[in-house]
């Protein structure tokens, strides 16, 4: 009676599992191919540049911080860390 009992545990346990993987991969599937026909956008092309700054592809322009002053302090500076090798 024992085995029996064991038996239709584990019967139940693996039929959990396999109900629980079916699931799983019937959630994958809906979401990847099934779900985005019921929920298509119509694709818009979008284009972001500025029909303002309408300058030639590869142009390049410097344009400089006006509250910036054009002098340097003696404090600022490329800094160099360095050690000394024997």
């Amino acid at each position: 009676m024992e085995q029996l009992n064991v038996i239709l545990f584990l019967v139940g346990f693996f039929r959990t599992v396999l109900v629980i993987v079916v699931i799983y991969y019937a959630i994958k599937i809906l979401t990847k191919y099934v779900l985005p026909m019921f929920i298509s956008q119509p694709k818009q092309h979008r284009d972001f540049r500025d029909p303002r700054n309408s300058k030639p592809e590869g142009e390049v322009t410097i344009e400089k911080d006006r509250y910036q002053s054009g002098r340097v302090s003696k404090d600022e500076g490329e800094y160099v860390d360095f050690e000394e090798v024997d």
